[in-house]
């Protein structure tokens, strides 16, 4: 690559009908401040070039870094939702299998409740049965002992008196 110091020192062989050497000097001095320049300019983007190539390395990085996060975030929470769920599924079989004990245990009170009523409603029964039989005989002995005939038997008794012998 030709530098501007190059173009500047550049010295051409003079001819028959040459050259305005003037114009000419002073047509390459401006051709090597625009190639300086230029020169100075594509050095300034290359180390800019560089500078980006080296920020989207790192945006390169930083990104991989969050997809990977990401992925593991996504990993955990799939874990996390797995695990809540075998958990529940163990509550729930847990609960559903105390729910059916607690169910059949007052389905036996239940029972035992019956039972009783019946032995109650039984015994009730029986008594109330005796104190029928007790009325009856408590009517009968009524009947008896206030008829006609027991009234004139203690008549008869209260005159009676006793005699000696």
């Amino acid at each position: 690559m030709i530098t501007s110091n190059e173009i500047r020192s550049k010295r051409f062989n003079k001819s028959f009908r040459g050259f305005n050497q003037e114009e000419a000097k002073q047509f390459l001095v401006t051709i090597a401040d625009d190639y300086e320049q230029m020169y100075s300019d594509n050095a300034n983007l290359r180390d800019r070039i560089k500078l980006l190539e080296e920020d989207l390395k790192k945006y390169h990085r930083i990104e991989d870094t969050m997809n990977n996060c990401l992925i593991l975030a996504q990993q955990t929470a799939e874990t996390v939702k797995e695990q809540a769920n075998n958990e529940a599924a163990l509550l729930m079989k847990e609960y559903k299998h105390k729910i059916s004990e607690m169910l059949m245990i007052y389905q036996e009170i239940i029972k035992r409740l019956n039972l009783f009523n019946s032995e109650l409603k039984s015994n009730i029964t029986g008594h109330l049965e005796m104190i029928e039989k007790n009325s009856r005989k408590i009517n009968e002995m009524s009947d008896f002992f206030y008829n006609s005939d027991m009234k004139n038997v203690l008549e008869n008794l209260e005159k009676l008196e006793l005699t000696e012998q």
